[in-house]
């Protein structure tokens, strides 16, 4: 295969991730948008629905070696495919569920398809950049996938209060991402190339050159694991970003939140929206920003734009929660949508400008596992953003 059909084939390759990228934020965004209509139906209280994350989270952190497993031993486009597949069974069996105890199932299975895709998306967008263009790369990458927040928030907020043939809209919402996202799972699976995987000419995908046997993958996955863990660099960067995940985790409570204190469901979705596109502006800029203060200031510049991002949260969250009357005026409806614009344009640049291109020097499959799913704790632990701080220089 020549360079130019190289090209070509990579670049497909990141255009269908970024695409499958985008279906999980959107199926993750599901929930949260319609919390209200489905606590009402299960009979949930806030903290039951929060404990529906909860349970997804266990089972995803569960899974992780599994998925470590999996992405370096096999064809990680495949990976990401069946993990689409895996969480579409859940959306729908989420959609039809009438019970609590069905949803928290469903949220369960929900969790393993995420434990796939997630680590080999980022390490298939790793393997494709270099340190120049890393931090650019991930942000596009949570650009798109902010897309997928916005589309699936927004798309169950509107069929929210709705009924189709006696069906509630937030079913329909469930069972309309569950499709597509099997038809991105298809295009994946059919399209996509792995480059440690490379298509041959009869354009099946071949295997590497050298395999090793599924004890010695384990052995060499839980040395690795051993030593990274055993980095004090490493312990601190994670307990860092677990206290630094929390907000993020109550920002899954956005849609419900703003409701509550009045405002309807066209408002809310408009406020969810500002704040995804927000996110995802940010995302772009924190890692074009980490990219270009690395190349001035190597050992710092980085670190010195997370901690901008992550000392800001704090003041703009309490003007959001505290400073603003809790009512659905006009005047109040346009400071709440301002403030979430500024709130989700600043405090988004961490991961793509750091902690994705640090966790490339680490195991991504352990980075995910250690800092994300710990940080997942009831009630409201988020199935959004999971962009997270970082406070200090990584010596290895």
């Amino acid at each position: 295969m020549g360079p130019a059909a190289a090209g070509r084939q990579g670049r497909r390759t990141l255009v269908l991730v970024n695409l499958a990228s985008i279906m999980e934020r959107a199926d993750e965004a599901l929930l949260p948008a319609v919390y209200r209509e489905v606590g009402a139906a299960l009979h949930a209280t806030p903290t039951g629905l929060g404990a529906l994350t909860l349970y997804r989270s266990i089972v995803q952190a569960a899974c992780y070696p599994v998925a470590a497993y999996a992405a370096s031993r096999h064809n990680r486009a495949h990976v990401i495919a069946l993990g689409a597949f895996l969480w579409a069974a859940a959306t729908f069996l989420v959609a039809v569920s009438d019970t609590f105890l069905q949803v928290a199932v469903s949220r369960g299975l929900n969790g393993i398809g995420l434990a796939l895709v997630i680590p080999a998306v980022q390490s298939l967008v790793a393997d494709s950049t270099d340190d120049d263009n890393r931090g650019a790369a991930f942000g596009w990458l949570q650009m798109t996938s902010s897309i997928g927040s916005i589309f699936g928030g927004f798309f169950a907020l509107m069929l929210a209060q709705t009924t189709f043939m006696g069906i509630a809209g937030w079913r329909i919402a469930f069972h309309l991402v569950a499709i597509v996202s099997v038809i991105v799972g298809l295009l994946v699976w059919f399209f996509a190339v792995d480059p440690h995987f490379p298509a041959n000419n009869s354009g099946t995908h071949a295997a590497p050159i050298s395999k090793k046997s599924a004890l010695e993958e384990a052995r060499e996955l839980i040395i690795e694991a051993k030593s990274i863990v055993q980095i004090p660099t490493f312990q601190v960067f994670v307990a860092q970003g677990v206290s630094g995940s929390f907000p993020w985790s109550a920002l899954s409570f956005l849609s419900m939140w703003l409701e509550l204190i009045g405002f309807s469901h066209e408002d809310t979705a408009i406020f969810t929206t500002i704040f995804a596109v927000a996110t995802s502006i940010g995302g772009l800029l924190g890692g074009k920003m980490g990219d270009f203060l690395a190349q001035r200031y190597p050992n710092a510049g980085r670190i010195i734009l997370s901690q901008i991002s992550a000392g800001s949260a704090v003041p703009l969250a309490a003007v959001l929660l505290l400073g603003l009357p809790d009512d659905p005026s006009r005047s109040s409806g346009v400071a709440h949508g301002l403030v979430l614009f500024i709130m989700g344009l600043i405090i988004s640049w961490n991961g793509a400008a750091t902690n994705w291109y640090v966790c490339t020097n680490f195991s991504l499959n352990l980075f995910f596992f250690s800092e994300g799913r710990l940080a997942e704790e009831p009630p409201g632990a988020s199935p959004g953003d999971r962009t997270r701080d970082f406070s200090l220089n990584l010596k290895l």
